[in-house]
């Protein structure tokens, strides 16, 4: 006996799809063109060279795979428009809901008829181009697969994420404002609230690897950007994202599964409204009036040049601006003013805000984890002094309890600095440093400073220059600066000095170059350690003039043969390393000259 509840109509299904061809032409043009007719034409040469075929199925075909993306993205928006076009038309609407048909067969018919816009088009692209392959007399099936896959699987997540995004508009341009929106909500909050917390927070650094991680993740169209490609050659074909797309597909699953449950539960006379959804529609001011707030506040404050009084001010203006803006959309009407509940519910959350950072309730400024706390800590800057070496900024993972000890008082003295401190008249401004410790218990905190220092202070304790000076002083920690580190490791392991070169007049236009090798070049390197470790080498102190420059430097190669590993370490040589300018002269009958 045959069901008497039906899921799709065929009618509809075609009535819709011919109704809309010039869409899904359009798109089909875009691809015949990029694809198989790009390939007929190069056809007309492969009769006496197949140079041209072979490179258009080895290449063109799979890196054309860098174009699914923007089409895919306006595409897919627009087949979610005309697919779905009844909902937002007041007579559409009642003349869809008058159907005898239920809203899954309705749904269901609409959602497929708008995906096949889509995927038709690029199944007939996809064969049509395996014929012109064939005719050619070269075939890459596997580059062929790659772009379908990217091209079905990207329509596939951004129709679904269009039509989800209409589900909660009654509105037609609504549509593709809230779509914009989606794709870079996550990213777009980030950037405002990194942008507060920088202005707010002292020694801000950022949110971390996870959020990072989560705004990548959260923003297709940047993750799917950088993670599909495809590169190809004669030798063969290598594509990476394809896991990425499947996991964005199930999310588009999801999407799809969504939209369905609100077009169900939609109501007709919704069709015109920006929102259609009443639930999300106190969700659309508030958010509306936030994201006004701050993205113009943040505007104003950069264009006007305030600081954070003017800054709170511009953005407590803009959110009762966006606040009202919204309620306008919402009753499509200007008399909104009598709504005033609500944008001073968004200011006292502003004010709210304000005091929370302003005050640092949350103990941000001022938090200093103890030296037994941290398991170990990551270190970028302290560029003060350069000598244009390896070691004029820092960057380098520390275990060692002393030097750690050693920042926690350095990032103790730029704590001290964040209010009413009064550089000395000799005091220079050091580029920032950033400090993130890895704690015992598995947390991390991240901080991000630039610290005033004087040469008159570096024997005053507990103060920044005090803290660089024993910084600078410390060899371990430039040990690890010039990666000594991992060349010790690396000769351990079976490694070697492959070559020295040393160039005694960096700014010279005519001083002569020297190469050493083998046992040359590893005298030389054992001369340079124990300049370093007594402190003739990689010298810098807070009294030295902070763009000195040393003119005569040393490039050493050390490489691993057996594993194809190699360090390169370029570091400048100081009057007082006397080890190694006596290693230089004693094997300078043995040097090769250039």
């Amino acid at each position: 006996m045959r069901s008497g509840t039906s899921f799709f109509d065929r009618t509809v299904f075609k009535k819709t799809f011919l109704r809309f061809w010039p869409l899904w032409a359009t798109y089909s043009a875009a691809w015949l063109i990029t694809l198989p007719l790009n390939g007929l034409t190069l056809l007309r040469t492969a009769t006496w060279n197949k140079d041209p075929i072979h490179d258009f199925a080895w290449s063109t075909v799979p890196r054309s795979v860098s174009m699914v993306l923007p089409f895919a993205l306006v595409f897919g928006v627009l087949a979610a428009m005309a697919a779905f076009s009844h909902l937002y038309d007041h007579r559409s609407a009642n003349f869809f809901g008058a159907l005898p048909m239920r809203r899954e067969a309705l749904f269901l018919t609409h959602y497929l008829a708008g995906l096949s816009f889509l995927i038709v088009p690029n199944l007939a692209v996809a064969l049509l181009t395996l014929l012109v392959e064939l005719a050619g007399g070269v075939v890459c099936l596997e580059g062929l697969l790659v772009w379908l896959a990217a091209s079905c699987g990207e329509c596939f997540l951004f129709y679904t994420m269009a039509v989800f995004c209409g589900a909660f508009t009654g509105h037609i341009l609504a549509l593709p404002a809230f779509y914009g929106i989606l794709n870079v909500l996550v990213l777009g909050l980030m950037n405002l609230s990194y942008a507060m917390c920088d202005r707010f927070y002292y020694g801000f650094s950022g949110f971390g690897s996870l959020m990072e991680e989560i705004v990548i993740w959260t923003t297709p169209v940047m993750n799917l950007g950088t993670s599909v490609r495809v590169s190809g050659s004669r030798i063969g074909l290598s594509y990476y994202g394809l896991e990425t797309l499947a996991i964005y597909a199930a999310v588009a699953v999801a999407l799809s599964v969504g939209a369905f449950f609100l077009y169900r539960n939609r109501r007709l006379e919704s069709a015109g409204d920006v929102v259609s959804v009443r639930a999300m529609r106190p969700v659309f001011k508030f958010g509306v009036a936030i994201c006004t707030g701050l993205l113009f506040g943040v505007i104003t404050a950069v264009f006007i040049h305030v600081q954070e009084l003017g800054l709170m001010a511009s953005i407590l203006v803009w959110g009762t601006i966006g606040y009202f803006a919204a309620q306008m959309l919402l009753d499509r009407s200007f008399r909104v003013f009598h709504k005033w509940k609500g944008a001073v519910a968004v200011a006292g959350a502003f004010v709210a805000l304000f005091m929370v950072v302003g005050f640092d309730f949350t103990g941000f400024e001022t938090r200093v984890p103890a030296a037994e706390q941290v398991a170990w800590m990551e270190v970028s800057g302290l560029d003060m002094i350069y000598l244009n070496d390896d070691a004029d900024h820092i960057l380098v993972d520390v275990d060692d309890p002393e030097i750690v000890q050693l920042f926690i008082d350095l990032h103790h003295a730029a704590v001290d600095q964040r209010s009413g401190y009064v550089p000395a008249a000799d005091a220079d401004d050091m580029n920032s440093v950033r400090l993130t410790y890895h704690l015992e218990d598995g947390s991390t905190l991240s901080r991000r400073y630039s610290v005033w220092v004087s040469p008159s202070e570096v024997d005053q304790e507990g103060t920044a220059s005090w803290a660089v000076e024993r910084l600078y002083a410390h060899r371990g920690l430039y040990w690890k600066a010039y990666d000594l580190d991992r060349a010790e490791e690396l000769l351990a392991e079976g490694g070697r000095v492959e070559s020295v070169t040393y160039d005694p007049d960096r700014y010279g236009t005519n001083s002569a170059t020297s190469h050493y090798y083998a046992k040359d070049a590893q005298a030389l390197y054992e001369a340079m350690k124990e300049d370093l470790l007594a402190g003739d080498i990689g010298a810098r102190s807070l009294s030295m003039d902070r763009n000195m420059g040393v003119k005569r430097n040393l490039e050493l190669t050390i490489v691993d043969d057996e594993h194809d590993r190699s360090i390169y370490i370029y570091i400048a040589v100081q009057d007082g390393s006397q080890r190694t300018l006596e290693t230089l002269e004693r094997l300078a009958d043995s040097a090769v000259w250039s």
